[in-house]
């Protein structure tokens, strides 16, 4: 199973904007506080730093409600994200600390998805730190779940947004009746590193028609019998990635708007053999792309 699936987080949205209640919660002698900077964590060797109440106030010298966000409800206790405003103030609690990409491996199921709340709703705060409407500052409310306009002809309230994108396991079978799959690779990416094709879904646009768009301006190639198969909460920084497998109905790879370095088609045998002579490497293990990848290893 790939990252950020566990489903035992009770969020309890319908309590969020209840301040007497969001300020109960804090004080509670259980409550858990995640301290994180930006998309920084800290660990030691239990895995993620988690503080109680009295020592988020000794870290940080105070406990100001507008830098806490409600997670949720596990098994009855309450865990919070607390956003520092210093990388340093971090350090302190560790030697060890990194982003949620690098530190997932060395995370359980609850401690991940957990982190991938926090650093998805963090970086939604730190890149709105100002009115879309009037450009005024504004502040957070709601348990950490709304931004709200601090101009008072305004007092627009902000929503955290997720943005949608798909990716795709595009498949044909050759003359030879051999299955293969596409794998293209970005300039960017590390050495080696290959995987299918995705992209962000554009406004008016169904999640079908970008999967079509996509293979069309990436490879050039016209696609059929889309279908939807899992998806995953990705918060690098704020996104959820809707896996699709397709059929090609063209062959022919044209790398129309270069944003993939080059790209290929490979058979079964050709993947096992590249990867084990190091020449590709398959997509990050906990990710959607990779599950897609080796679902489709599996299948032929």
């Amino acid at each position: 199973m790939f990252a950020f699936q566990f489903d035992r987080l009770n969020r309890q949205g319908e309590l969020r904007h209840d301040e007497q209640l969001f300020a109960k919660l804090l004080q509670q002698d259980d409550t858990l506080f995640l301290p994180l900077y930006k998309q920084f964590l800290a660990i030691n060797d239990q895995g993620l730093i988690w503080l109680k109440l009295s020592e988020i106030q000794q870290l940080t010298g105070t406990l100001s409600k507008i830098h806490c966000i409600y997670l949720g409800l596990i098994d009855g206790k309450n865990y919070f994200a607390y956003r520092l405003q210093s990388s340093e103030q971090l350090r302190t609690l560790s030697n060890l600390t990194s982003d949620l990409r690098t530190l997932l491996p060395q995370l359980n199921e609850q401690e991940a998805y957990l982190a991938n709340v926090a650093t998805a709703l963090n970086q939604w705060h730190s890149s709105h730190q100002h009115c879309g409407y009037c450009g005024h500052e504004t502040f957070a409310t709601d348990s950490g779940f709304v931004r709200q306009c601090s101009n008072q002809d305004c007092t627009k309230q902000h929503f955290p947004r997720t943005d949608p994108a798909i990716i795709v396991a595009i498949s044909h079978t050759d003359a030879t009746g051999t299955a293969k799959l596409l794998l293209g690779r970005q300039a960017n990416w590390p050495e080696k590193r290959f995987s299918v094709i995705a992209g962000f879904v554009e406004p008016g646009e169904s999640l079908e028609q970008a999967v079509k768009r996509e293979a069309l301006e990436e490879i050039g190639i016209d696609i059929c019998d889309i279908e939807y198969q899992n998806s995953q909460p990705w918060p690098f920084p704020q996104s959820v990635m809707l896996g699709f497998t397709a059929k090609a109905k063209t062959v022919d790879i044209q790398l129309k708007d270069q944003e993939l370095e080059t790209a290929n088609w490979f058979s079964k045998k050709e993947i096992q053999q590249l990867v084990k002579d190091e020449k590709m490497i398959l997509p990050f293990k906990f990710s959607i792309s990779r599950m897609l990848v080796e679902q489709w290893l599996n299948k032929n």
